[in-house]
């Protein structure tokens, strides 16, 4: 029981004696080899918490400049993404304008040639057209095209796109 006492007391004088910047190796203060095996241990468990606090502290740097950097890329690409949300918006619109503009050309035609054209086209702009013209004419149209092309445009008109706005 006294040698924990003994050691715990010099320990405690080990950590005041590391505060002050003293060796606990003093030859005048240790009675023992015993006793001088110990406080060697302890500065050597002293320097050794000294080095991984050095270490830690430098990983430590590391990572926040490693997080700083992640911070400033995902800043980039969010600016990146909203610019190009813009220009996706931005040609959805001129899209949309032109489309527009073809339909008044397409509800000007003869609707039998209107019908040939739209009949050679991608099917949603053809939708799209369609949906542009007058209902008068565009019946006309439809009545110019065959019946399996005119039903399956009928079928595309009615549906109705859904949009992913998200952007995932």
């Amino acid at each position: 029981m006294s040698a924990r006492i003994i050691l715990i007391v010099l320990i405690l004088f080990g950590a005041v004696a590391s505060a002050l910047g003293q060796s606990l190796v003093d030859e005048q203060q240790i009675q023992s080899v015993e006793e001088r095996r110990i406080l060697v241990s302890i500065e050597r468990e002293y320097e050794k918490l000294d080095e991984r606090e050095a270490e830690l502290d430098s990983r430590e740097m590391q990572l926040k400049t490693l997080q700083e950097e992640v911070d400033k890329k995902l800043s980039a690409m969010q600016q990146l993404r909203e610019e190009l949300m813009n220009l996706l918006n931005r040609k959805k619109e001129e899209e949309g304008r032109r489309v527009d503009e073809l339909s008044k050309i397409y509800e000007k035609m003869e609707p039998a040639k209107a019908a040939r054209l739209l009949k050679e086209l991608d099917q949603q702009l053809a939708v799209e057209l369609l949906s542009g013209i007058r209902q008068k004419t565009a019946g006309q149209i439809l009545n110019n095209l065959d019946t399996e092309s005119a039903t399956e445009l009928s079928k595309a008109f009615t549906d109705i796109p859904v949009d992913d706005n998200s952007g995932y």
